[in-house]
């Protein structure tokens, strides 16, 4: 049975168990011994291959002793080691929240594109609004450095487009729920710039009144048609299409060639959020476009307007914002 033995500095003593050795010699594993509230207290102080050595046992006792007597500190080594403890992972969390805190928001949205990608219907509108609105804005800025001013500088550089109040709103959004994730993930720990803004300012999340839209007159109409097919003869022949049939943009874009009856002139509009159907008169005008994009050999299947990429448009090109502004039709909205 291995006993202990005592060391010159009193309360300290040590044991050698015979399995382990260090330098050559059985290695010493070393224990403190104090009082406290009137009974005795032994603790494990250490093995010597660690550094542990009878002078390090005794300031530790020593230490300890004068906590007691204080009332104050680590009364043992179990304190001890659980303050140290604390006091290191305090460090690492700090550490860990300051890179956090460089985290830049693009990080955070790519992270949440992906989850979009598996959770909602509508990830292309996400990735769309972010890669061509918010990204260029706001993607490189630290996610703890954006704040009303950077919101309001990513509403007006949106809204300098002449994208439609509801787009904007959408980006506004969609950068709150970016920030809600991160949060849900433990990604990012402050608050939500998106949401402190909205109650800062109750009209910062709300679209513009309807009353303050303007209407377009038959000579603006044909003006815009002109400017609109000089742009992009895809882009007149949607907006011709809505501008004939009160169309939104969403339903022409899921457009196939099996919606397009011409012999009794009718489109079928399909809103595919939610699932809804209505028809449309096919107008002389719109049946003359339709009929010059219908080729031969094409697929009742295949979408009737494609983007340069042969996929389902997502939104509106900002071509058609440009000459809207350009000709001046916005300018008292």
């Amino acid at each position: 049975m291995t006993t202990w033995k005592k060391t010159k500095f009193p309360g300290v003593r040590y044991k050698e168990p015979g399995t382990r050795r260090f330098k050559g010699k059985p290695e010493k594993y070393f224990s403190i011994r104090y009082k406290r509230n009137g009974k005795s207290v032994e603790e494990g102080a250490g093995w010597e291959s660690a550094g542990v050595t009878p002078q390090y046992c005794s300031q530790l006792r020593t230490q300890i002793v004068q906590n007691i007597r204080a009332g104050k500190d680590h009364v043992s080594l179990k304190e001890k080691r659980e303050i140290e403890e604390t006091k290191r992972q305090v460090k690492i969390e700090e550490k860990e929240a300051t890179e956090r805190d460089k985290t830049p928001l693009n990080e955070i949205a790519e992270k949440y594109l992906e989850w979009s990608k598996h959770n909602k219907k509508s990830w292309k509108d996400d990735l769309s609004r972010y890669r061509n609105h918010i990204k260029p804005v706001l993607g490189h800025i630290p996610i703890k450095n954006i704040s009303i001013l950077n919101l309001e500088g990513l509403k007006k550089k949106i809204r300098s487009k002449g994208i439609a109040p509801q787009t904007v709103l959408h980006c506004l959004q969609l950068v709150r729920a970016m920030f809600n994730r991160a949060i849900s993930w433990g990604l990012y720990y402050g608050g939500n710039p998106v949401t402190a803004t909205a109650k800062a300012d109750k009209k910062f999340l709300k679209i513009p009144d309807a009353s303050r839209i303007n209407f377009l007159n038959y000579d603006q109409a044909d003006t815009l048609m002109d400017e609109l097919k000089v742009r992009s003869l895809q882009l007149h022949d949607i907006a011709l299409i809505s501008l004939h049939t009160g169309a939104r943009a969403g339903e022409i874009f899921n457009l196939v060639w099996a919606d397009i009856d011409f012999l009794h002139t009718i489109i079928t509009l399909r809103d595919t959020k939610n699932g809804d159907t209505r028809q449309a008169f096919m107008t002389p005008q719109v049946k003359k476009i339709l009929t010059a994009r219908h080729y031969q050999g094409i697929k009742n299947s295949d979408l009737t307007f494609k983007n340069r990429d042969g996929k389902k448009i997502r939104e509106v090109s900002n071509a058609f914002s440009r000459t809207v502004y350009k000709l001046g039709f916005n300018k008292d909205a």
